[in-house]
């Protein structure tokens, strides 16, 4: 019998989508979080279609804004923004699948490979560090991205090994446009572009030329940036955080942290203790451990080239865009969302090539239960705002805006000892800190309030 490219894909697919829902079951149970109540629940802007019309030329983000209007006309309630939120995650998953293959392709190892493509796309899947961008209702900002991101990739390589002008001319930089306007992250597609066709044994100079239109679409992206007031607004606070220095300390260290997060995903955290560095005195590990990847990747180049792709991807995407607009969350674990698929490439690869086929089956299916199992687990910590933020104080608990979010849930269920408590420790931590006083303020009111209708 004979087994056609598109039966093999449907199969694939199925793969994915078990993954998917194994992992993502009882994210439906969870409720808005955080930024979701500014962003959605309470955002008129994107409760209509009419509202979104007219909020085009006031705010950022437009796409992402209409799939929030989407799914909130839709009145499927919170269920129906998770369901968006785990296709879009299978959709990447997949695409990273077809990259992946792409990838192997490319190498004369490709029949040793077979197998590294799916495995590398069911570790995607069920990985515990992309429940911020899954699970986590406003992480769409990045999971959708990716998915306009890793899409523009693929047609390009299509685009190329076809011949196709179209592809290459015109779909690949509508999809980078496209992904601008989900976020702005997306900046770093063309230098994406040049790294896979020097990953691939091509030469940058000769890969410029079919590329012009998306360094195009890159100038006047940035020029739109630049003349916007939304965007500006935003670029002159985040200039203003920090010194050059300071910039590339501080990256560093989230740098350092954020592939352990990846390595080693015990300890997610939706707001991360980490503090603005403002030279390099504390950053020497840090320091060591970036000159130490980046001169395995060097090292690698020739015979591991996965190896190198990966390291060389994880670093465009996490360290240069934050050096001159650094962010005042100095690391969130949905970063490693775009930022770490090949890593389960690579990692995928030296498994096949370590491993005997059997072994290689027992220790993917061990890992797979092991991380689909974490995934359950850190689903449930989004089950209420009062869950979310119970966990972060036990991960960052010298943060003074954690406390104050935690009392913020616990103010909301009227549990008005417990966000006194918490009020008056972010307030120990950060006594500028306006919030929690005015939190603070608004427990004795309610107390007060309470006592006299009594």
């Amino acid at each position: 019998m004979h087994i056609t490219r598109t039966e093999t894909n449907i199969g694939v697919l199925l793969w994915l989508a078990f993954a998917v829902l194994l992992c993502y079951a009882n994210a439906f149970n969870a409720d808005f979080q955080f930024d979701d109540y500014k962003v959605i629940v309470n955002n008129p802007r994107v409760h209509s279609w009419a509202s979104w019309m007219q909020g085009l030329t006031l705010g950022i983000r437009p796409l992402l804004k209409a799939s929030y209007t989407l799914n909130w006309t839709m009145g499927m309630g919170v269920t129906g923004f998770h369901l968006t939120n785990m296709l879009i995650h299978l959709a990447n998953a997949y695409l990273v699948y077809l990259l992946a293959k792409e990838f192997v392709r490319q190498q004369w190892q490709a029949d040793t490979f077979k197998n590294a493509p799916l495995l590398a796309a069911l570790l995607f899947a069920a990985h515990p560090i992309h429940t911020e961008a899954v699970t986590y209702i406003c992480g769409r900002s990045t999971s959708l991205m990716t998915l306009l991101y890793l899409a523009g990739l693929l047609t390009y390589i299509s685009g190329r090994m076809q011949q196709n002008k179209l592809k290459v001319y015109g779909l690949t930089p509508l999809l980078f446009i496209i992904a601008l306007s989900v976020k702005e992250t997306a900046v770093t597609f063309p230098l994406a572009l040049l790294l896979w066709e020097c990953a691939c044994g091509g030469k940058w100079q000769r890969a410029l030329k079919p590329q012009w239109a998306n360094w195009l679409v890159l100038i006047l992206g940035a020029l739109f940036f630049l003349f916007s007031d939304s965007y500006l607004s935003q670029m002159e606070r985040s200039a203003q955080l920090n010194s050059l220095q300071g910039n590339a300390a501080t990256q560093l260290y989230a740098f350092a942290y954020l592939l352990r997060q990846w390595a080693a995903p015990l300890w997610l955290n939706i707001d991360s203790g980490l503090q603005l560095q403002r030279d390099f005195s504390a950053s020497l590990l840090p320091l060591l451990f970036f000159a130490a990847l980046f001169a395995l990747m060097l090292a690698c180049w020739r015979k591991r080239p996965w190896v190198s792709f990966a390291l060389a991807w994880v670093i465009l995407q996490l360290i240069p865009l934050h050096l001159f607009l650094p962010r005042l969350d100095i690391a969130n674990d949905r970063q490693m969302y775009l930022a770490g698929w090949p890593l389960f490439l690579a990692l995928a690869i030296e498994l096949t090539l370590w491993l005997s086929t059997r072994a290689l089956q027992l220790s993917a299916a061990a890992l797979l239960i092991v991380l689909a199992s974490l995934t359950v687990l850190r689903n449930m910590d989004y089950a209420n705002e009062i869950a979310l933020w119970e966990d972060t104080v036990m991960k960052s608990p010298n943060k003074a805006r954690v406390h104050n979010n935690l009392g913020y849930a616990y103010l909301l269920a009227h549990r008005h000892t417990e966000a006194r408590h918490a009020f008056i420790t972010a307030l120990q931590l950060d006594p500028q800190l306006y919030k929690a006083r005015y939190n603070l303020y608004r427990v004795d009111d309610e107390v007060d309030s309470t006592d006299h209708k009594k």
